[in-house]
């Protein structure tokens, strides 16, 4: 009698931690929006090497504008999926943002919504003229591969 009057005191207290775990577990779900915005700028058609960080971030090296002989970097603003073209030699017309011309706008909403609570919503705006590493930025508008390698 005392084992089984111990067996179901087990079975109840197992049951009842299980129930407990069940109702502190909550789902929640984020979802980010974010739009990026260029403000002046200025076009250009820019020949380069397509780079991509480890962030994802994507940059062009080796790039020469057709009006400058120099060389020069530029952090790439794009909702493309560049990925195919990493390490290739490419042609982009955008609009280009430097420290003397434009500026990029990056607004993000962030909602976090969660089962039986509060939901929360995050804001956040920066501009800016320089991008990754101090690299002007240039908003890719069209790219086109020239080379399969930039070497």
């Amino acid at each position: 009698m005392t084992m089984t009057r111990s067996t179901v005191i087990a079975v109840g207290l197992a049951a009842l931690c299980a129930a407990g775990l069940s109702a502190q577990t909550q789902e929640t779900q984020t979802t980010t929006k974010t739009k990026v915005e260029i403000k002046n700028g200025k076009n250009v058609t820019v020949i380069g090497c397509l780079e991509q960080r480890s962030n994802g971030d994507y940059f062009l090296t080796e790039a020469r504008e057709n009006s400058r002989p120099e060389w020069s970097q530029y952090a790439l603003i794009t909702n493309q999926n560049l990925s195919k073209y990493v390490g290739d030699r490419v042609e982009i017309k955008g609009k280009a943002v430097t420290n003397s011309e434009g500026k990029v706008s990056v607004e993000s909403k962030t909602r976090t919504e969660v089962e039986n609570g509060e939901d929360r919503e995050t804001k956040s705006k920066t501009e800016g003229t320089t991008g990754t590493f101090d690299m002007p930025y240039l908003g890719v508008r069209s790219m086109k591969r020239l080379s399969s390698s930039c070497r």
